[in-house]
């Protein structure tokens, strides 16, 4: 599992997890501003998408935890909230995943409508978790992606509630899948 405060630092730990290794993601759970996401693979599997993960997230977000568990008990699965295999199959791959992060709602408006308007994007996604945290999913072709994601990061540079900005280019579809639908329970 790798934990981040927010929730982009574990969606770009969530992808660059699963493209370094052969592991499944989970899930994910938020609490208390906190995001974790779970991973399950072979041992040395887990250990790399850990590192890869952890790296990854550590460019994002500057309190990122990982910690592995062998043959963990069934009974911890109950606490994932959000299932990765309960996804949505209807999410399509994408050329490119972008990432808004910032504290507070009212915010995301003005710059969800901004990044549309910019760029030929599609919002598939607002992640609310706890502490205020909220994060906005755009997906489209790489540079779309990056210019909506530019002129979003540029509007909030001085705002006192801007966390950050990520672009993914090729996310991995489970990261899609797990985090560009509302969880059914839990985790927001």
């Amino acid at each position: 599992m790798i934990e981040v405060e927010g929730v982009a630092g574990i969606i770009v730990a969530a992808d660059a997890a699963c493209k370094a290794a052969s592991v499944d993601l989970d899930g994910w759970e938020s609490i208390g501003g906190f995001t974790t996401v779970f991973f399950r693979g072979a041992v040395g599997d887990i250990e790399s998408a850990l590192r890869a993960g952890t790296s990854a997230a550590a460019d994002v977000t500057g309190h990122v935890e990982s910690h592995s568990l062998l043959q963990p008990e069934s009974a911890c699965d109950n606490f994932i909230s959000a299932r990765a295999d309960t996804a949505d199959d209807s999410i399509a791959e994408a050329d490119a995943l972008g990432l808004v992060e910032t504290r507070g709602y009212g915010v995301h408006i003005e710059n969800n409508d901004r990044m549309i308007k910019e760029a030929s994007v599609d919002l598939i996604n607002v992640l609310t978790v706890h502490n205020r945290v909220v994060c906005s999913l755009v997906t489209g072709e790489l540079g779309a992606v990056e210019r909506a994601i530019d002129r979003t990061r540029d509007a909030l540079a001085s705002s006192e509630w801007f966390m950050g900005t990520a672009v993914l280019s090729q996310p991995q579809l489970s990261t899609l899948q797990a985090f560009g639908q509302t969880p059914k329970m839990g985790g927001n």
